[in-house]
């Protein structure tokens, strides 16, 4: 691995991240404020049918061409890596062209029927144009990522978010006035113009990219088994993770009202957790996610070359990584939860379930982080799986304790589905990975650490409205966090631990 290029790569992807989660934080902020909770829930409701369509059109593909074009250019074989693009961008047309087509055509069956709500119909025919375009971004993004050019992956993404705000600031304040079903297609409208137009960047910067590659090949050798063991792995699980999510996001009205909640306040309730507490929770994962992105090649590719060791240091480092990142950003989330309600939402009742929330954290950042190693040791069968076996219980889960318990059914179908999906991917990780996991000294001592500086900020003299406020208790939580490992690192040798080289 080029540890030097590696290093900038994900400078550069944290930056643009930053840049492009706080934008879409800022986005659900305006959107909230827009159209209320009801609004982002029925807009929530609209997502998870055309994640569904998405997942079955570009899952798999992405990962498939940077496996594939990562192996052959490291052999020097370039002219088959040329070739698998070209294939893959046949198969992504055709099969999202399909899918799209099929999701216009049965939009009211998928809206009314299977949504229970006929407002979200015309949201649904709207984005099903973007289908194409959107699989297409895929396959280039995995060839990007293989070639190691994260820049144009990540202005491709900024492009994509600055022109979909950019829509909805112009067309909600005309749509929303007509009822919530048009102030969701102010969103729909943007989220399909920005698709095609980060389509067109991404295939303008690849044919540049891909003409400098010298080489021809008419075939790609075993090109439909490995598709097979590739790319319909992923695809298949994210395509069982996305309809059964799709049926549990269906089920969550309808289990509240159930409950006794009427049909408005079980989507505005739906709505504040799934669009805006979950932004928050998720949103410190910029610092994290580009790691489970950026290792996939090299892992891929020191396996390829049978440097056993190399995958064995860089999976240790990662996933210590993970967790030690992941430890402090629940601390802080639980102890600033109202702070973060008020500031961002204005709302209390938004802090109160980042507090219930956030013990997930370290369980879905780790899982990120595990799930991208395991993708790079052609693990894509025990994804499949898990995702499977995670789905089916959170469905369940969601159909028979929410009209019981109501909200908190809701939260306990997500603790159990966290808890779940990663111990499964982390049992696995271990098994292939072989190795052994500190608990004193990767979970233990981290939580430790970050405990006493959450005590103290929280006793700071600011208002709980005070974004200055807010920010100087972040940093002096990071700051006394970090201290605090350097210190017992270098007082007890029981904490250190031995440098790892990646080769």
């Amino acid at each position: 691995m080029n540890k030097k290029k590696f290093l900038v790569n994900s400078i550069l992807l944290v930056a643009t991240a930053l840049i492009i989660r706080s934008m879409g934080l800022a986005f659900r902020v305006y959107m909230s404020n827009t159209i209320g909770a009801e609004g982002i829930g029925l807009y929530q409701l609209i997502l998870t049918v055309y994640m569904f369509f998405a997942s079955v059109t570009t899952a798999g593909i992405s990962l498939f061409v940077t496996r594939l074009v990562t192996d052959y250019l490291a052999r020097g074989e370039n002219g088959i890596a040329k070739r698998c693009v070209t294939l893959c961008l046949i198969i992504s047309v055709g099969i999202s062209t399909a899918f799209g087509i099929m999701m216009f055509a049965f939009s009211n069956e998928l809206g009314s029927v299977f949504l229970g709500d006929s407002r979200t119909v015309l949201s649904i025919k709207i984005l099903a144009p973007s289908l194409p375009f959107m699989a297409v971004s895929a396959c280039l993004r995995g060839y990007f990522l293989a070639r190691r050019s994260v820049i144009t992956t990540s202005f491709e993404q900024l492009l994509e978010q600055l022109a979909e705000i950019a829509v909805f600031a112009i067309l909600v304040g005309k749509l929303a006035p007509m009822g919530l079903e048009y102030a969701c297609c102010s969103i729909v409208i943007g989220t399909t113009g920005a698709e095609i137009i980060s389509c067109i960047y991404s295939y303008i910067l690849y044919r540049i990219s891909i003409s400098k590659i010298k080489g021809k090949a008419k075939r790609v050798p075993h090109f439909l088994s490995k598709f097979t063991s590739i790319a319909l792995p992923v695809t298949g699980s994210s395509c069982l993770r996305s309809g059964l999510s799709a049926i549990e996001n269906s089920l969550i009205p309808t289990g509240l009202r159930k409950n006794g909640s009427n049909y408005t306040n079980a989507l505005s309730t739906y709505g504040t957790i799934s669009g805006m507490v979950m932004p928050i929770i998720t949103f410190p994962a910029i610092f994290i996610m580009p790691l489970s992105t950026l290792i996939i090649p090299e892992i891929s590719q020191a396996k390829a070359q049978n440097k056993e060791n190399s995958v064995r240091r860089i999976s240790e480092r990662l996933f210590r990584i993970g967790l030690l990142y992941s430890i402090p950003v629940m601390a802080i989330m639980i102890f600033l939860s109202n702070e973060l309600g008020i500031v961002i939402y204005n709302s209390s009742d938004v802090g109160i379930y980042i507090a219930i929330l956030a013990p997930v954290i370290p369980l879905m950042y780790l899982d990120s982080v595990v799930d991208g190693i395991l993708k790079g040791l052609n693990e894509q069968v025990s994804y499949l799986i898990f995702n499977f076996i995670d789905s089916v219980i959170r469905v369940i889960l969601t159909y028979f304790l929410l009209p019981i318990m109501g909200i908190k059914g809701f939260i306990i179908v997500i603790f159990v589905s966290e808890s779940l999906n990663t111990s499964l991917s982390i049992w696995r990780f271990l098994k292939v990975v072989q190795l052994r996991l500190k608990i004193f000294e990767w979970i233990i001592r981290p939580l430790l650490c970050v405990a006493l500086p959450c005590l103290l900020i929280i006793m700071l003299p600011f208002k709980q409205d005070s974004i200055l406020g807010l920010i100087i208790k972040i940093l002096l939580s990071c700051i006394g966090y970090i201290l605090l490992l350097y210190i017992t690192r270098r007082n007890d040798k029981r904490f250190s631990v031995q440098k790892l080289r990646i080769e």
